[in-house]
């Protein structure tokens, strides 16, 4: 189980193998490991009380240690492991029939007819849960130019931050380091998110903060996978090139995983449903 998401991942595996007639057997982040721990405790204790073996949910005992864990992989009948892509690969490596996990980073797109009031109060809520950590939060915004500043002032009326170009790269140089996530700024709270990255006075109370982007691939990360409130805001013409832009995102970071709509036009929802390659279109979610 990821660090980032030391509560909802455990749930969320034990309610499929249970489904499934499985036990399954727990191995949290040892940076999440009390969170998960609870969990499980919480969810043996709901087993017992319908009258089913408690034991159907378990954990690995603490401390957890990679080791540990390895072993566990080893063992099990089947993997189904979520988290950092050194968790996947060591899984695989492991010996064991194995289901891992692709990258989440799903951009949404918010459409000339959206209800930009309603869209911006749901993205916020989508993007603030869980700090951003869960892999269908928004990572990027694509909207379309003839509502672009009313969408930027619909999300600032939400609790959105809108960074300066320096205030951005302030941002990026705090939130990767050496190319990677720095463990130390993803999944944290947005005041303490703006006081690492230097942000003014004025952001401390905002809810997520969004940056201006306009490239994507290895030289524009604000165009992958963020793990934190920092969204990334795109314009694009028109609906056709809004598409190309969730295209090229999802090439880049998150293929075949989801994608958003915000819009009025059920044909846009039709399109993007029948033409991307994920597993999920979500309209005005």
């Amino acid at each position: 189980c990821p660090s980032t998401n030391p509560s909802a991942t455990p749930a969320n595996k034990a309610m499929m193998a249970v489904k499934g007639r499985n036990a399954i057997v727990i191995a949290p982040s040892p940076a999440g490991q009390g969170t998960t721990a609870r969990v499980v405790e919480m969810m043996r204790d709901e087993l017992t009380r319908a009258g089913h073996p408690a034991d159907l949910v378990q954990v690995l005992p603490l401390p957890v240690s990679k080791s540990l864990t390895q072993a566990l992989m080893e063992a099990c009948d089947l993997i189904v492991v979520t988290g950092s892509q050194d968790n996947v690969r060591r899984a695989y490596r492991s010996g064991k029939p194995a289901i891992g996990v692709g990258t989440g980073n799903v951009p949404v797109i918010v459409d000339s007819s959206a209800d930009l009031a309603a869209a911006a109060a749901k993205i916020r809520d989508s993007k603030i849960f869980d700090n951003a950590t869960s892999c269908s939060s928004e990572n990027a915004l694509i909207v379309l130019d003839n509502v672009y500043d009313a969408a930027i002032a619909a999300l600032k009326e939400s609790g959105g931050y809108l960074a300066t170009p320096e205030e951005k790269a302030a941002i990026r140089a705090k939130l990767w380091v050496n190319g990677a996530l720095n463990r130390q700024i993803i999944a944290k709270d947005a005041s303490v998110f703006a006081e690492m990255t230097g942000l003014p006075a004025e952001a401390r109370n905002a809810k997520f903060f969004m940056v201006e982007e306009s490239g994507v691939g290895p030289d524009h990360p604000f165009s992958g996978e963020k793990l934190s409130l920092a969204l990334a805001l795109y314009r694009a013409k028109d609906f056709d090139a809004a598409i190309a832009r969730v295209r090229e995102i999802l090439a880049f970071q998150g293929a075949g995983h989801s994608c958003g709509l915000h819009t009025r036009d059920m044909n846009h929802a039709r399109r993007l449903a029948a033409e991307l390659d994920v597993v999920r279109v979500l309209v005005n979610q």
